[in-house]
């Protein structure tokens, strides 16, 4: 299908999202809450088809949209789409709200799937790209075996479906976890996933 997409947060996350969907077909806007002066120099430096762009524009102008943002600034983001409904969001968050010390947001006994989820009651929201480190995000383990494995889940089977093909386009190997639920305890910090590059051997 065609999309534009738009990625909000352009920190090590954020870039590393762009590098790799600007190497796709898809219209790609970037945004982050310095304005679209601060990243001329990221747009110049990755090229393809990635645009600065204001947060209201992208959120206008997207229809799927990564989210990667801290964890406290995901109320206000949740606010600023209560005017709109539909969209896919791809939320690779997770609930790190300090590094020293290492300290995780309480989400009431969800899985952060769950917890974001909730708040975009009227959009349709995947869990992807949570688990690899920054620096395995921006640059995947190169291997003629195959690709490195990105895994999703969600409540959202035909959202999940959509995600799965931006994310082969994006040179990635998407594989289904199942629900919030039961991909939460396998993607969310501390899970068997957290942290680790898999690579899905070519048949």
């Amino acid at each position: 299908m065609s999309y534009t997409i738009g990625i909000i947060g352009s920190g090590h996350i954020g870039r590393g999202l762009a590098t790799h969907l600007a190497k796709t077909t898809y219209p790609v806007l970037i945004t982050n809450s310095r304005g679209p002066e601060s990243l001329t120099d990221l747009v110049a430096s990755i090229g393809g088809s990635l645009t600065a762009a204001d947060l209201n524009q992208t959120i206008a102008q997207a229809d799927v949209l990564f989210i990667a943002v801290p964890w406290t600034q995901l109320s206000d983001l949740a606010n600023e789409l209560q005017r709109y409904s539909g969209k896919i969001i791809v939320d690779a968050t997770n609930n790190i709200v300090s590094v020293n010390p290492f300290q995780l947001a309480d989400t009431a006994g969800k899985t952060t799937g769950e917890y974001v989820a909730a708040l975009f009651p009227t959009h349709r929201v995947v869990k992807a790209f949570n688990t690899l480190a920054a620096a395995a995000l921006a640059q995947p383990t190169q291997s003629d075996l195959g690709n490195t494995v990105i895994v999703i889940s969600g409540d959202d089977d035909d959202a999940k479906k959509e995600v799965a093909d931006i994310t082969k386009a994006m040179g990635f190997e998407p594989i289904d976890i199942g629900t919030f639920q039961q991909g939460g305890a396998l993607q969310d910090v501390g899970g068997a996933l957290s942290g680790v590059e898999l690579i899905k051997v070519k048949r």
